[in-house]
């Protein structure tokens, strides 16, 4: 399966995914250089680096519930055919499970991206204010 006939086939929820990436990626850039110029970062850029974590699980969230969604159209059309084979039954799930799949790997990278952030910023906050942040 090519990347483009899996991003068809993650369906309608492919749209969250895809917002829910671009987000991610537009705050990282965005936090960046308010952590990384050496000044004392602001409450504004620590809620810039936690909206990260937030639009990473919410693609989590929603692969989630592609998935659910994707397996009980599977077994609809199962139930209205009146049997299949186990192959068909392995494919139709192997596409639903994709949904899921994309959702945590944006959260990886979100949850990785944080992480990061944050560390630096509470290194930040310490080294101006002379103790733990």
């Amino acid at each position: 399966m090519t990347a483009m006939a899996a991003f068809e086939a993650l369906g309608v929820i492919r749209w969250p995914l895809t917002f829910s990436l671009l987000v991610v990626v537009a705050l990282a850039l965005w936090s960046l250089p308010l952590v990384w110029r050496g000044a004392v970062p602001g409450r504004h850029a620590k809620a810039w680096i936690d909206a990260i974590l937030f639009w990473g699980a919410f693609a989590a969230i929603s692969g989630v519930l592609g998935t659910l969604v994707g397996i009980i159209i599977a077994f609809q059309s199962i139930e209205l055919a009146g049997g299949v084979e186990a192959t068909l039954v392995a494919g139709g799930i192997k596409v639903a499970l994709l949904n899921s799949a994309l959702g945590t790997l944006i959260l990886a990278v979100a949850s990785l991206l944080w992480f990061g952030l944050q560390l630096r910023w509470r290194f930040l906050i310490a080294e101006h204010t002379g103790g733990p942040a």
